[in-house]
Parts: structure tokens; C-alpha cells; sequence
């Protein structure tokens, strides 16, 4: 299973993983293009906790939302 941290310190650019949190737009954008299904739920959790301090579900439910909104208005 791969490392949802250590894939996105790599994707932003990150020297530290701990520098993610202070990236919060850039980890965004790429976690909307990632292919979530590649990591386990308790790591999503965490990242999404780490990150954004909130819910992995709050963030599922989040981007289904723009999901729709961008298929609306194709």
C-alpha cells in the first residue's frame, strides 16, 4: 500500500512532511486529482486530520460535492 504522506511531500515539493499543513491549497489540488483508492482509510483519516484537522469523511463528502457542481456545469 503506498504512503499518502510521503506521495504528497513528493507531489508538493515538501523538504519535511510536516511542512504539508502549511501547504493546504497546493495538497488540495492534488489530493482532488489522486487516486485515493490506492491508500488505506486509516491513513486518509490521519492525512486529512494532519492536514486540514478535519474528518476524512468531511473531505469525501467535500469533493463528491464539487464532483457534481463540475459535472453540472458541463
Amino acid at each position: 500500500m503506498s504512503d499518502i504522506f510521503r506521495d504528497m511531500q513528493a507531489k508538493i515539493g515538501c523538504q519535511y512532511i510536516s511542512d504539508l499543513p502549511d501547504h493546504k491549497r497546493a495538497v488540495w489540488f492534488e489530493l482532488r486529482r489522486m487516486p485515493l483508492s490506492d491508500y488505506e482509510e486509516k491513513q486518509l483519516e490521519d492525512f486529512a486530520r494532519y492536514v486540514f484537522g478535519v474528518r476524512y469523511s468531511i473531505l469525501k463528502d467535500v469533493m463528491a460535492h464539487l464532483e457534481e457542481t463540475d459535472c453540472a456545469t458541463r
